[in-house]
């Protein structure tokens, strides 16, 4: 198995467990590491521990420069590997999977799938 296709492995199995509710996320501030430039915007970050390892996840802007002084905002979405002390370690290759990761986090985070259920039983309720 190419290297590209264990990682992609491991991206789905992450969003599986996760649409399963089988790992858990947390909303945080992003760490210092991420916090500190003006060249890149990190506004809210998902932190989880799997095989005993924080992974973090967070869309970002980037600046990309066309000139020395021309630029202009990207977008990207990170998953990586961190340390105890929030530093990253590793960052997962670009993939479509760590989209729907985000998607999936965001979900589950803020709790729309209960919102939903709510909805149905409060609609289903005789008045």
């Amino acid at each position: 198995m190419t290297e590209e296709n264990k990682t992609t492995k491991a991206i789905t199995h992450l969003l599986e467990q996760t649409q399963e509710g089988v790992l858990k996320w947390r909303v945080s501030d992003p760490d210092n590491d991420l916090a500190q430039g003006a060249d890149t915007i990190v506004d809210v970050m998902y932190v989880t521990v799997k095989e005993g390892r924080v992974l973090r996840l967070y869309s970002f802007q980037f600046r990309s420069y066309t000139d020395e002084d021309k630029w202009h905002w990207e977008d990207g979405i990170a998953l990586e590997l961190s340390d105890p002390q929030k530093m990253s370690w590793w960052r997962f290759p670009r993939h479509a999977v760590i989209g729907d990761l985000l998607e999936a986090v965001k979900f589950k985070t803020v709790g729309v799938d209960t919102f939903i259920d709510k909805l149905i039983a409060e609609k289903d309720k005789p008045f």
